[in-house]
């Protein structure tokens, strides 16, 4: 980032830049346990987990159908304003004379991840199956999956992992934009508040959120278009 004094730092030949030595001291404690039942318990431990999961996702997707408008309604605020605190940390900057051509690319980053993903929520929704949506108004989780088809099953599947891959990407591109607030109102002494809620999110760079949400859009597009592999191939 170019607002950032460069800050050089001396110090001594140990992490405390002086002349202290640090002596540190490695305990090794072993521990052996013996358990001449634990892969049968084991086993049995992670059935009725994993039936109590699966039985929850199927919940989770009637819910869904049931609910779609209202959840793509807010998919679609999520998508469009991820770009919101992007475009305000560029007037942050240019009102304090400190712009790059970086910060412009970073905004123009933000505004095509938003407008992306926004055409990607109103692709997904068009391709949910207006019978299954009717189907889960009239029936019970259960009844539900027991009146789908295979390919309605993989259609129902295809479409809730994309609206999901929507949302996640979107939160992305969300904390994407914090960080460059946050970057426009640090301080070029690398001190204070808003550096550190800068510092502590490198790992959503431009150049490292770019092409994750680039990945999980062409997931969410091949989701919505029916490219996935279905369960029952």
């Amino acid at each position: 980032m170019s607002k950032f004094e460069n800050v050089s730092v001396t110090s001594g030949k140990n992490q405390f830049g002086d002349n202290n030595t640090q002596n540190n001291t490695e305990n090794h404690h072993h521990h052996h346990h013996h358990n001449g039942n634990g892969k049968g318990s084991g086993e049995e431990e992670i059935i009725p987990v994993a039936i109590g999961a699966v039985a929850g996702l199927a919940a989770l997707i009637w819910w869904f159908f049931n609910h779609i408008d209202q959840v793509y309604y807010y998919l679609n605020i999520i998508t469009l304003s991820s770009a919101t605190l992007s475009a305000l940390a560029l007037f942050i900057i240019i009102s304090s004379g400190a712009i790059a051509k970086e910060d412009l690319f970073r905004v123009l980053g933000s505004v095509i991840f938003a407008v992306g993903l926004f055409g990607l929520a109103m692709l997904s929704r068009d391709h949910a199956p207006n019978e299954v949506i009717q189907l889960s108004h009239q029936t019970k989780f259960m009844d539900f999956w027991q009146s789908l088809t295979d390919h309605g099953k993989d259609l129902v599947i295809s479409n809730f992992i994309a609206a999901i891959v929507i949302g996640m990407s979107g939160i992305i591109a969300h904390l994407t934009s914090l960080r460059q607030f946050s970057y426009s109102l640090a301080k070029p002494n690398r001190s204070g508040f808003w550096y550190g809620i800068y510092r502590a999110m490198g790992a959503f760079k431009m150049r490292v959120s770019m092409p994750l949400i680039t990945i999980l859009s062409g997931l969410a597009w091949a989701a919505s278009a029916g490219k996935l592999p279905g369960i029952n191939a």
